[in-house]
Formats: C-alpha cells, sequence, structure tokens
C-alpha cells in the first residue's frame, strides 16, 4: 500500500478542501476523573504490588523445591541441550529486577496526572505481564528440573515459554482490570468545536465520508526485520535456544497487525482499523471536543511505532513521521493517527461535530 494513494476524500462525489491546523493546547482540560470508592487505594496498591507478588510467589517456590532440584540447575539450552547453569535460588532472585521495575513504573504510571483511566490501565497491565512472563519463565524452567541429579539432561523450556506467555496475558489484563474504569459518558461533550478549528463546508444534511490509509514507514519495518534475522541467526549458530525462532514469528505478526491501518471518518466519529479488524480504535463524534493536524515524530515523541502512549500522555496509532490528524475529547484526553490528509479528516471531524450540537 503506497503512500500516494493514503487517502480518498468525498463528500458528496465533492473533494473536501485542504487546509492545516495545528491544535491548540488551550482546549485541553483535565483528563477523566477518577472513579472514587473505599476500595479505589486498596485496589491500585494491588496493581502497582501485583508483578513484585508474582516474583514472591515464584521465589517461595523455588525455594519450597530446592532438596528436589540439582545444584546448579540448567539456566540455558543451546542446539545441543542445556549448556549454562546457575544456582537455583540466585537465578529466581535475580529476575526481581523485571518486577521491581514493573512496580516502579506502575507505581509512577498511577500518580502520573498526564495519564487517564485507558492509558493507566495499559501502563499496569504491561508492566504486570511483563514481569509474569519472566518470572513464569523461570520458574517453569527450574520446574521441568525437578528430580534430575544432572542438570545436563533438563529438557527444553518451550512448555514453559508457552504457559509463561499466556500467564503473562492473563495475568496482565486481570491486573488492569483491577484499576476502576472511567466513568461511562465521561469524556462526551455538549461543546461545539472552537471557530478556530478547521472545517470543511455542508450543507444542512449533507452526508459526508472520508477515508484513508497508512503503512509503516521503513524505518519501523527495517527494525522488525531486523529484529528477527538477528534473533533466528542466533539460533541457527547455536547461541540462542530453539524457543527463540517463536520471537521472529512474533516480529512478523505484529509487523501484519501494526504496519497498516485504515482510518474514516464519519457520522460516527473517527475510526481506526488494523487489516485484520482488530485491534481497532474509534473516537465517537459524541466525544470530540476539537480535532486538528499535529507533526509527529515516532521515536522522540513516542518511542517507537504501533499503538502507543507518548511522553505528555498522548495516546495514538503511529505509524510514520509526518502529519497525523489529533482529537481532543471532552476529558482532555488526545488522541491520534498518522495518516496522510490529515487536515481533511480533521476539518470534517469538525464540522460533523458541529452540526451535531447545532
Amino acid at each position: 500500500m503506497s503512500d500516494q494513494d493514503a487517502h480518498h476524500p468525498a463528500v458528496d462525489g465533492r473533494s473536501t478542501q485542504d487546509g492545516a491546523a495545528e491544535m491548540s493546547s488551550t482546549r485541553n482540560g483535565p483528563h477523566s476523573p477518577q472513579p472514587r470508592g473505599p476500595l479505589r487505594r486498596v485496589r491500585a496498591v494491588a496493581a502497582t504490588a501485583a508483578p513484585l507478588a508474582a516474583w514472591a510467589t515464584g521465589v517461595a517456590l523455588v525455594a519450597a523445591w530446592r532438596p528436589e532440584l540439582p545444584d546448579p540447575v540448567a539456566v540455558h539450552w543451546g542446539t545441543t541441550g542445556a549448556d549454562g547453569f546457575a544456582a537455583p535460588l540466585t537465578t529466581v532472585l535475580l529476575t526481581g529486577v523485571v518486577p521491581a521495575l514493573g512496580a516502579v513504573l506502575s507505581g509512577l504510571a498511577l500518580r502520573a496526572r498526564r495519564f487517564a483511566v485507558p492509558e493507566r490501565r495499559l501502563l499496569v497491565g504491561t508492566a504486570a505481564g511483563t514481569s509474569l512472563f519472566v518470572t513464569g519463565l523461570t520458574v517453569g524452567s527450574i520446574a521441568g528440573q525437578r528430580g534430575l541429579t544432572d542438570p545436563a539432561a533438563a529438557a527444553s523450556p518451550t512448555p514453559a515459554v508457552l504457559v509463561a506467555g499466556a500467564l503473562a496475558v492473563l495475568g496482565g489484563v486481570a491486573v488492569a482490570r483491577l484499576l476502576p474504569a472511567a466513568p461511562p459518558g465521561a469524556a462526551r461533550t455538549s461543546t461545539a468545536p472552537p471557530k478556530s478549528a478547521p472545517r470543511v463546508p455542508l450543507a444542512a444534511g449533507e452526508r459526508a465520508v472520508w477515508s484513508g490509509a497508512t503503512t509503516m514507514e521503513p524505518t519501523g519495518l527495517a527494525l522488525l526485520v531486523t529484529a528477527g534475522l538477528v534473533l533466528g541467526g542466533l539460533v541457527v549458530v547455536g547461541v540462542a535456544p530453539p524457543v527463540l525462532l517463536l520471537a521472529p514469528a512474533l516480529l512478523l505478526a505484529v509487523g501484519l497487525v501494526f504496519g497498516s491501518a485504515r482510518v474514516w471518518v464519519d457520522e460516527r466519529g473517527l475510526t481506526v482499523r488494523s487489516p485484520l479488524g482488530r485491534p481497532s480504535w474509534q473516537v465517537p463524534l459524541a466525544e470530540v471536543a476539537e480535532a486538528g493536524v499535529t507533526d509527529v515524530r515516532p521515536l522522540r515523541q513516542f518511542g517507537g511505532w504501533g499503538h502507543r502512549i507518548g511522553r505528555d500522555g498522548r495516546t495514538g496509532v503511529v505509524l510514520r513521521a509526518g502529519e497525523a490528524v489529533e482529537v481532543v475529547r471532552g476529558d482532555g484526553r488526545r488522541f491520534l493517527v498518522t495518516v496522510p490528509g490529515a487536515a481533511e479528516a480533521a476539518g470534517l471531524l469538525n464540522s460533523l461535530a458541529t452540526r451535531q450540537r447545532a
């Protein structure tokens, strides 16, 4: 999908007018109000402590298994089998670095005012899921060695990788849901976009639809391909275990899911959808307080490509550098998507939102 065919605006067969506008920073209001209740603080503490709790459970299990384990245990596997060894309790204790960082990041995310409820859930869930994966992989590979006298005979940790992956996904979702959701309708607004916002002229009763497509820029695709080749090469030369071949497959899946997206603006609002239909994102028209155009630098502002959370709390689908349509919701949260023709998309969103509230 080339950049040249990335947008096809149409308003009852008429092309929309071009125009660029920078997003007004004065429009930003407070983020989603935080749900209150006697258990809110307890749930936040539980979500923050979840990575450390999972690691502590792993340490307790390995300590209980010590009489059944060889010392040292296998901790690394090559093409010919186990080839790296370490003390069992020391191994699991060292993995505590990841859960500790996860707990710190979760705490910072919950305290940062620039992050709204959905972004906090995503950050806390990711921290917990990563910690669960690292701890689960370590403990699972050690569990498979119970009863062995020779650690060199330890089987491949592939089952542990699969189980740890499942635990990471399920655990991350569960921890994210510990945080209360934003109140229903918190992002809705009854105020029309400001007069300074770009608009597309619409006649009374005239229907309008804008669609565009965007693809990941070559730099992001090159990084995915390079990472896959490096990981695959490590397996081929025997430096890494065969199970690491799952990583290139995962990177390929990420490229297929997040490598391109289709964008629509219509009476439903702003919709962004991946090639497989899932995941997808939508900002309903009732939540559009203002739409405009902003310039995006993926690495500098968002740390990479894909569905990202920026340093300033913005979220969006960031696939390339350059123009993006950015929407301010009624609660002050901002969502953007990098797509050619962003000015036309923003203008139509403002026009539709204005007409809805007339």
